[in-house]
């Protein structure tokens, strides 16, 4: 079992400074909105990810007047302790696990899986398609380092061959030499990449619609469509048929970075045609099934982050997702929401276990 043990905080957001030791079960963390509730899960998140999950920019995390921020974590896994220290300073991030520098930050994602459901998340549906492109490549990128070494080494060739043609564009010389290096990296990055999503969402949507069912009592059908330019013609034929336009357009204007998940309900566009609570249900489905595919494919149970659900879902949707978490078997998991009386009773179902912290405007401490 993974769980995080004890967590440090300095000059992360609205704290000056915050140390709390956690539960391995349930954490719940109540307090007036602004108060700084999320600021503790984006924390856990960044030491999983090494970024926000809710900002951009590091900077942006530093509290305000202060240069530096430093994020300390021990996990205990199967009875062992590790630790991991993230420091930030003047735009460089240094990044420490049981004490030895991490030289490539990519490769500590997946080493502590985790799961976050937050308000945003309805992003998801109404912004484009790069939001679920970057969802789909968050998952498999925690399950599987060849895939994001692939992927971080496409989108910079990629952004070199854009690159490439706006000089080209502004009066500069089109290499043909260079050109051809950087279509056969696109070829062969960008196949492997497609074959893999494609793999992935063959197991993935089942585990997604399987959730879904539960939450919406099995009244309606729901699917994810994956539509990509290599659907309809190989890698290099797309490569081919595009120069010109790339050359016309200054970009890339086709590949694997033009790839769109369409999320279906009854077979028509889930943005246009489902309800409000119809979009909640399809959201928290899609994380059930990246907390499962997570589990499945890490042999870990992910540390699961709830994030002011009890405003956003209604009492039957709430029921289902309590009953669910109750039922399957969940790690450790970390809620938010603005109002004790209404947490504990709903979470004390599920655990003996649980630790209860109060939260008033950077400053925390258990009850």
């Amino acid at each position: 079992m993974l769980y995080l043990q004890h967590l440090s905080i300095q000059n992360f957001r609205n704290y000056d400074s915050m140390v709390a030791d956690f539960s391995p079960q349930i954490n719940c963390f109540t307090g007036p909105n602004g108060s700084g509730k999320t600021s503790v899960l984006d924390a856990i998140y960044y030491l999983s990810f090494t970024k926000s999950y809710f900002s951009l920019y590091d900077y942006q995390l530093v509290k305000q007047g202060q240069q530096w921020l430093r994020l300390e974590g021990t996990y205990k896994r199967n009875g062992h302790s590790e630790g991991v220290t993230m420091f930030w300073q003047q735009g460089k991030k240094n990044l420490k696990v049981n004490n030895n520098d991490v030289k490539k930050l990519s490769e500590h994602i997946g080493t502590y899986p985790l799961v976050m459901i937050a308000p945003g998340d309805i992003n998801l549906i109404y912004e484009g398609s790069e939001e679920r492109r970057k969802f789909m490549d968050g998952i498999i990128s925690q399950t599987d380092k060849v895939y994001l070494r692939n992927l971080l080494d496409y989108n910079r060739i990629l952004d070199q061959r854009n690159r490439m043609f706006r000089n080209y564009a502004d009066g500069g010389v089109l290499d043909p030499i260079q050109l051809e290096s950087y279509n056969a990296m696109i070829v062969k990055l960008g196949g492997e990449l497609y074959a893999k999503r494609t793999d992935f969402l063959r197991e993935f949507i089942p585990l997604f619609q399987q959730h879904y069912r539960k939450l919406s009592s099995g009244n309606e059908t729901v699917h994810i469509q994956h539509v990509s330019d290599y659907q309809e013609h190989s890698p290099e034929t797309c490569i081919e048929l595009s120069k010109h336009a790339d050359i016309a357009a200054n970009r890339t204007t086709k590949g694997i970075h033009k790839d769109e998940l369409e999320f279906l309900i009854q077979e028509f566009p889930l943005k246009k045609f489902a309800s409000q609570g119809q979009q909640k249900s399809f959201i928290i489905a899609l994380k059930l099934a990246q907390f499962d595919y997570l589990k499945q494919a890490t042999q870990t149970m992910p540390l699961l982050l709830l994030d002011d659900i009890f405003e956003k879902l209604d009492g039957q949707r709430l029921d289902v997702l309590m009953s669910l978490i109750a039922q399957e078997n969940f790690g450790q998991i970390f809620i938010t929401d603005t109002h004790s009386e209404r947490l504990i009773p709903a979470v004390s179902a599920l655990s003996s276990e649980i630790k209860h912290f109060s939260v008033n405007y950077g400053t925390i401490h258990e009850i």
